[in-house]
C-alpha cells in the first residue's frame, strides 16, 4: 500500500536552489511555454491600471508561495488604490478572466508535467484535459479572495489579520494544481492531499519557504522597476520575468511529482528521487516542440498523429514495437531509459 508518511524527505534531497537551477535549464529548452506567463501578466488589467495610476516613488515586496500560474505579478507588490471602497471597472469581465486563467493554468501545468514525463507536450490537449479541475480551483481562489475582501471594506483594520490568513491558505493548498497534472487527481483529492502535505511540514514547508524567499528577493527589484516606470515597466517586466516564472513552474511540478511518488512509496534509495526523471532522459530539448506540427492549439498545439509513442492516457497501450511500460516501474527497475 502507498505510504501515508507525507513528511519524509524526498530521497534526492534537492534544495530549492538546485531545483530552480534545473527548472531554468528546462525552461530555456521549452521557451515557447514562457508565452503563457507573459500573456497572463498582460491580461491582469486591474494590476496594470493600478500601476499606471501610482503616484510618487513606490518600493514594496511580495511574499508569494508557489502559484498555479506564476507571472510578473508574482514578483510585484501592486500599489493599493487608497482608502475607501473601490470597484474594479472590469468586474463584469470576471467570469471571462476566470475562464481564460483556468485554460492557461491547465495548458501550462499540464504541458510541464508532460515534458517531465515524455520530453514533449501538446498545450492544446493539456488545456482541454485539465480545464475542468483547474477552472474549479481558479474559481475557488477568486471566491475566497472576494469573501476575505468583504470584511476589509466594512472594517479596514481587519486587514492586519486577513493578510496572514490569506498567506496561510496559499501555503496549505499551493500543491493542488500540480497534483492534478502530476497524478490526475480530482480537484477534491488534490485539495485534500495538498492540505495533508502542508500540515506534515517537512519538504513541503522547506520548498515553500525557499520559493517565498526567492520571490521576495526578486520582488524588491521588480516592484520598484515596474511600479515606478508605469506602463513601460509593465511591458519590460512581463517579458523579463516570463522565463523565470516558467522555471519556477518546472521546479514546482517536479518537486510535487517527487512528493507524490514518495507518499505513494515509489521513492528511490539511490539518490535520484522518486519523481519525474530529467526530461533529457526522454530525448527532450528544444526539439521536443516542433512548431511545424502545430495543431489546433496554434503555437502550442502539436499533432498527436505525428508523434512517436503514447503521450496521453488515451494513447497509452501496447504497440508492436514497444510494450506498455509504467514510468514508475521503470524507475524502480534501475533508472530512466
Amino acid at each position: 500500500m502507498p505510504s501515508t508518511d507525507a513528511s519524509r524527505t524526498p530521497p534526492d534531497g534537492k534544495s530549492f536552489g538546485t531545483r530552480l537551477e534545473i527548472g531554468w535549464e528546462r525552461a530555456t529548452d521549452h521557451l515557447p511555454l514562457a508565452a503563457v506567463p507573459l500573456l497572463s501578466s498582460l491580461l491582469a488589467v486591474d494590476n496594470v491600471r493600478r500601476v499606471r495610476s501610482a503616484e510618487g516613488v513606490n518600493i514594496g515586496v511580495s511574499l508569494p508561495f508557489p502559484a498555479a500560474l506564476p507571472d510578473l505579478w508574482t514578483f510585484v507588490n501592486v500599489p493599493s488604490p487608497g482608502p475607501g471602497v473601490h470597484f474594479s471597472p472590469t468586474i463584469a469581465l470576471l467570469p471571462v478572466q476566470i475562464l481564460l486563467q483556468a485554460a492557461l493554468v491547465a495548458g501550462l501545468v499540464g504541458s510541464v508535467a508532460e515534458v517531465l514525463r515524455t520530453g514533449r507536450y501538446d498545450f492544446a490537449a493539456n488545456a482541454r484535459r485539465y480545464f475542468a479541475p483547474m477552472l474549479g480551483f481558479v474559481a475557488l481562489v477568486r471566491a475566497v479572495t472576494l469573501a476575505l475582501a468583504g470584511p476589509v471594506v466594512a472594517a479596514p483594520l481587519l486587514i492586519v489579520f486577513l493578510i496572514p490568513a490569506f498567506l496561510v491558505l496559499k501555503y496549505l493548498f499551493y500543491a493542488t494544481t500540480y497534483l492534478v497534472a502530476v497524478n490526475d487527481d480530482s480537484l477534491a483529492d488534490a485539495l485534500t492531499r495538498s492540505y495533508r502535505l502542508a500540515t506534515a511540514g517537512g519538504p513541503y514547508l522547506s520548498y515553500g519557504a525557499g520559493y517565498l524567499l526567492f520571490a521576495a528577493a526578486v520582488s524588491l527589484v521588480t516592484s520598484a522597476f515596474v511600479v515606478n516606470l508605469g506602463l513601460l515597466g509593465v511591458a519590460v517586466g512581463a517579458v523579463a520575468t516570463a522565463p523565470v516564472a516558467l522555471a519556477l513552474t518546472f521546479a514546482t511540478t517536479e518537486f510535487v511529482a517527487d512528493l507524490d511518488a514518495n507518499e505513494r512509496g515509489d521513492g528511490e534509495v539511490d539518490g535520484r528521487g522518486g519523481g519525474f526523471g530529467g526530461a533529457e532522459g526522454f530525448g527532450a530539448g528544444s526539439e521536443g516542440f516542433d512548431g511545424d506540427t502545430a495543431g489546433p492549439g496554434g503555437e502550442f498545439g502539436a499533432d498527436r498523429d505525428d508523434r512517436e509513442g503514447p503521450t496521453t492516457a488515451d494513447d497509452v497501450g501496447e504497440t508492436a514495437d514497444e510494450p506498455r511500460d509504467d514510468y514508475w516501474d521503470r524507475r524502480k527497475d534501475g533508472g530512466e531509459r
